[in-house]
């Protein structure tokens, strides 16, 4: 064999290895921008059928004073995953209802209603299904998802009812999708198509677009202070702190992109541009994050700063105002 005829041969091998391998890693149905035909279509329905079974084992309705709601168990210790609105307070005794209808006791946590994202626990001995919680930052515009809850109330005759869609829009403090929500869905999961709790039903429409669910962010940024403190409303955040900035979230932290004249902010020489990182020592990844820390401390107290500047760190006190009587621009803490 000719040298040249050695040299094209042994070129073939690879590229004919690397067309297996592309091969082998062609994007799924559901992963794909839009379905590309029929096949998809199938495989997105069997993808759905697959792992809506386990999925569906955690989904509770959560039943209180004759209103109910939806949730999801999140932890072998009973952990709820809801609405704030459903919730409505910290510490009120509720009744929830598992698939099979078996009710257990549980008692509402804290939340946040920025985010609209609250916690109960279930206060009964016993071994509860779980879904998993999806990492920070994994679900995204365009990603398959679907809507379990108990619209109308908890109905065993009925069942779980499942709702396909997509994420078309998702903000620091909501998804949106077209996953049809009802009355009674609220605080049930938005699973993606791993079977894993990206969201929790917010707001709902009558428009099929207008579907709003509280990001797993929200959970996972405030897990602690979800577990253990009051539930932030507006009227406890109007009584709280007031820095006075304006945050966009950006992969190093906070970016402030606006400072309040005569604010906290101000007075402590914060400026646009400056990246806040860290309050009091807890890191800050998301508005609502920097939101809490700021209204749960008085105003007249003081906290630490740490933020970047050009690159370089740097911390102040800054002690905290009042909250002034205007309608604040979102971001405003």
């Amino acid at each position: 064999m000719s040298n040249y005829w050695q040299i094209t041969f042994l070129a073939v091998i690879p590229l004919a290895a690397l067309s297996l391998c592309l091969k082998a890693e062609e994007l799924k149905a559901w992963e794909k921008p839009f379905p590309e035909n029929q096949e998809d279509l199938l495989a997105i329905q069997e993808r759905l059928r697959k792992i809506l079974p386990e999925a569906k084992k955690a989904v509770v309705a959560i039943e209180s004073g004759g209103g109910a709601g939806s949730g999801v168990i999140v932890s072998e210790d009973g952990m709820i995953l809801t609405a704030a609105h459903v919730i409505g307070k910290r510490g009120k005794r509720v009744k929830v209802r598992l698939p099979d209808g078996k009710q257990v006791n549980a008692i509402t946590l804290g939340g946040s209603e920025i985010s609209d994202a609250g916690m109960a626990e279930i206060t009964d001995e016993g071994d509860w299904p779980v879904a998993p919680m999806a990492e920070r930052g994994s679900s995204k515009i365009g990603d398959w998802c679907f809507a379990l809850g108990h619209p109308g109330g908890f109905d065993k005759e009925r069942g779980i009812i499942v709702r396909l869609g997509r994420i078309i829009a998702k903000e620091d403090e909501t998804i949106q999708t077209d996953s049809r929500l009802l009355g009674g869905d609220s605080g049930g999961p938005l699973f993606d198509f791993n079977g894993r709790v990206i969201g929790i039903h917010s707001r709902i429409s009558k428009k099929d677009d207008q579907n709003f669910h509280a990001p797993i962010e929200a959970f996972h940024a405030n897990w602690k202070s979800f577990r253990e403190e009051d539930l932030l409303t507006q009227r406890s955040l109007k009584e709280g702190g007031f820095l006075g900035v304006g945050c966009k979230e950006t992969e190093k932290g906070l970016k402030v992109i606006e400072v309040v004249e005569d604010s906290a902010a101000k007075k402590a020489r914060l400026r646009e541009g400056d990246i806040i990182v860290k309050v009091n020592g807890d890191v800050i990844d998301t508005r609502e994050e920097l939101t809490i820390a700021i209204a749960t401390t008085g105003p007249g107290e003081s906290v630490i700063i740490d933020y970047l500047r050009d690159e370089k760190e740097m911390t102040a006190k800054v002690k905290l105002g009042k909250r002034p009587d205007f309608e604040e621009k979102e971001g405003d803490e």
